[in-house]
């Protein structure tokens, strides 16, 4: 059930996009962009200690989101007995700038803590990607359901999250979002122990290497 919980709260994420999709029509899509979501289907499915499983959201919903590209799964650690949810989506800036959680989860009956910046070292020698995060809460009839979320932006020069991405990366030829979600059953945890933290410490990297080791050239 959890599981399904979050794939319906990434829909609303991609949905949010049918609106705000045709900000940038005048742009075509550029060879980087076609670089770029071609490289999307080598991202392994284990990174370390976690197993990833794909899963599918609709064509119509990607198309309306301008998504050029994208990577849908669940990765778990099967050890701790911890998921995890990740959605990235590639394509042009004005699309995947234009919208983001503070926008569709209000609107579909979810409370949202103020997001916050933090920033997550990754690899080694360690670097620093910077996410905005936030916990999106509503009560339901299975009782209630609480999402941390983590997103940020990435045109080939690092995870970030400017304070208006439309404005940051209008001029990038290609632009990518990614969205890590943990349920947390409204238990208390520790903003600076979350397991997403560790997952992205492995995962980042590996995903760096693949889609954005030529972003220089």
């Amino acid at each position: 059930m959890r599981t399904v919980r979050i794939v319906v709260a990434l829909v609303l994420l991609i949905s949010a996009g049918i609106v705000h999709g045709s900000w940038t029509n005048r742009w075509k899509p550029s060879r980087a962009l076609a670089e770029l979501t071609g490289r999307i289907d080598s991202v392994p499915m284990t990174v370390g200690t976690w197993h990833g499983a794909s899963f599918e959201i609709s064509d119509r919903e990607l198309a309306g989101a301008g998504a050029v590209g994208h990577l849908a799964r669940r990765y778990q650690d099967s050890d701790r007995g911890v998921e995890l949810t990740t959605l990235l989506v590639s394509g042009l800036p004005g699309d995947i700038a234009a919208h983001s959680p503070e926008v569709c989860y209000p609107g579909s009956g979810y409370e949202l803590s103020p997001p916050t910046r933090i920033d997550v070292p990754i690899g080694s020698p360690p670097q620093t990607a910077t996410f905005l995060t936030s916990v999106a809460s509503r009560q339901g009839p299975g009782g209630l359901d609480a999402l941390r979320i983590f997103w940020a932006w990435n045109d080939g020069t690092g995870w970030k999250a400017p304070e208006d991405p439309r404005w940051s990366y209008a001029g990038a030829p290609a632009l990518s979002k990614l969205y890590v979600i943990r349920e947390t059953f409204g238990e208390p945890f520790d903003p600076e122990a979350d397991p997403s933290l560790e997952f992205m410490n492995e995962f980042l990297p590996t995903l760096d290497g693949i889609l954005f080791a030529n972003a220089a050239e």
